[in-house]
């Protein structure tokens, strides 16, 4: 069994952003899981009238919401955990127009000012539950 088999990958987006910024963070959350976990994507399927789709994740990603004060500490917290790997979607980020602005607003401010509106978590099931496990569902 791979090691990714036994992590899990969790989403966790601000209960209070619009549903297109909530959305938008999201896929681009995902996108950089699948840089950076690309074992997660599943290969190629071919349906019953010979058209190949693209692998998707083969892993379920629970998307998770929690008030924006508590996700700034709760990525924190998941920073400072050794087996955790932390993907944040930043307000700085959800502003910036190009890479190279993403790039200098993001060098401009320390970590622990950032305003995180989204996090993708992913690590040892029982760590990253331990971490989310209180967390309802984005709906």
């Amino acid at each position: 069994m791979s090691q990714v088999s036994q992590d899990k990958f969790v989403a966790v987006l601000a209960d209070d952003l619009p549903i297109g910024v909530a959305v938008n963070a999201g896929a681009l959350l995902g996108v950089s899981m699948g840089r950076l976990f690309p074992q997660v994507v599943g290969p190629e399927v071919v349906d019953a009238s010979g058209t190949t789709h693209p692998g998707i994740s083969a892993h379920p990603l629970p998307v998770l919401k929690v008030p924006q004060d508590q996700l700034r500490e709760l990525t924190a917290k998941a920073r400072a955990t050794p087996q955790i790997t932390v993907v944040d979607f930043t307000e700085e980020a959800r502003r910036s127009r190009t890479y190279a602005e993403y790039t200098e607003r993001l060098g401009e401010v320390p970590t622990r000012e950032q305003q995180v509106i989204g996090a993708v978590l992913h690590g040892p099931k029982t760590v990253v539950t331990s971490l989310t496990g209180d967390l309802p569902l984005y709906r």
